[in-house]
């Protein structure tokens, strides 16, 4: 009859486990695991952030970047609505924008990409509401400053930042918990 051997963590010599790492197959304790969407890890493993999940090409940044862009602009639309329903539209467009979000990215994810989809939806929003007014004010010299007031007096709309707040969340946590 065989015997078994006993199992101890790498990092507490003292602590028996039967649990291995995903990716290095070291031994590791409950302790110092680290869960992971593909399984338990050492904290070596686990905690590294400089892998292929997290490393976007810069042509894919800023490819995911004009999607977020745009993402903010379709917000923006949203909460010019203005009614109490679009919350609800507003957090299922998030997820939705989340996702083209990080389609354009090749599924890659990490800090800078919810940054990069948080800032680009508001940076967004801002151009839908204020560009228009920019532009008329260019093209009129004597109405220009009457016209950035309606663009800047616009940003007070409540419905348009809720709206673009709940979906920017959702679409920065559809990007953090794949």
């Amino acid at each position: 009859m065989p015997t078994e051997t006993a199992t101890y963590c790498a990092k507490h010599p003292k602590e028996e486990t039967v649990i291995r790492c995903a990716s290095c197959d070291k031994p590791i304790c409950p302790k110092c695991m680290v869960s992971t969407p593909v399984g338990m890890k050492c904290p070596d493993c686990g905690l590294s952030r400089g892998g292929v999940l997290f490393t976007v090409s810069p042509a894919r940044f800023v490819l995911a970047g004009l999607t977020a862009f745009i993402a903010g602009i379709i917000a923006a639309v949203i909460g010019e609505a203005g009614m109490f329903f679009l919350i609800f539209v507003s957090i299922a467009y998030g997820y939705f924008a989340g996702s083209m979000i990080l389609k354009a990215s090749g599924m890659k994810r990490g800090i800078k990409m919810e940054i990069l989809a948080g800032s680009g939806m508001v940076i967004g929003a801002l151009a839908f509401k204020l560009l228009p007014a920019i532009v008329f004010s260019a093209n009129t010299a004597r109405l220009g400053i009457s016209l950035i007031a309606f663009g800047v007096s616009s940003l007070a709309d409540p419905w348009l930042w809720l709206a673009v707040a709940i979906s920017t969340a959702c679409a920065v946590s559809k990007i953090r918990y794949i």
